[in-house]
């Protein structure tokens, strides 16, 4: 497993089309992060890719990179990892911006049944 921190999370290369995110805990993500993990993503993957976000962590992300977030049209598919009832409420409001209503997003409470969907 290749690991790859960046300045607000850890990134986690499950297989050449998978990644799972887990952003540190108190963490406020903002356009400049957002951009820093999108030239991350597309230094690891050569092509399109999934994503698993991790929530185990509490963190923030400002609106407007939440809509910018997935922008990147080499993202296939997300699963959002919700283990507990905020993350999950979090996770949930995440799934319904404009922008993310394009994507192929879920939420899960259980980390095996979201890697099973992005397999």
């Amino acid at each position: 497993m290749d690991i790859h921190q960046i300045s607000f999370a850890k990134i986690c290369v499950l297989n050449d089309k998978l990644a799972e995110v887990t952003v540190n805990n108190a963490a406020d993500i903002d356009l400049k992060m957002v951009e820093e993990i999108h030239n991350a993503f597309l230094e690891i993957f050569s092509g399109t890719f999934s994503l698993l976000i991790n929530k185990t962590n509490a963190y923030s992300t400002q609106l407007d990179a939440l809509v910018q977030f997935g922008a990147l049209s080499a993202i296939d598919k997300i699963a959002i990892y919700a283990p507990n009832k905020l993350a999950k409420m979090s996770a949930d409001f995440s799934a319904t911006i404009p922008s993310s209503a394009v994507l192929n997003i879920q939420v899960f409470t259980e980390r095996d049944d979201a890697l099973t969907w992005l397999q």
